[in-house]
């Protein structure tokens, strides 16, 4: 069982890098939006990820700690959730 469980261990700790808001970014393969957009350095409470693919936007809004599936130079952006300020 021991082996098992490190060969699971190997697996989650496979990394990708992604962008997100045009930055580069070192994510587990398997991880969460809301890890996505911590190890972004950017507050999980305030934002949430969505997914640009092509002319495609998936949202993760209200589902930060569903786990998903990342792949090497997907592209990300967060978006706020508090308001926006006017000049």
């Amino acid at each position: 069982m021991t082996t098992v469980d490190t060969q699971h261990q190997e697996i989650r700790h496979e990394t990708v890098t992604v962008t997100v808001d045009g930055e580069a970014v070192e994510v587990p393969k398997r991880t969460t939006p809301n890890a996505v957009l911590g190890l972004a350095g950017i507050d999980a409470a305030t934002h949430y990820l969505v997914r640009i693919t092509g002319r495609h936007q998936h949202s993760f809004a209200g589902r930060g700690e569903e786990e998903i599936t990342v792949h090497e130079r997907e592209t990300f952006v967060s978006v706020s959730t508090g308001p926006t300020p006017t000049a």
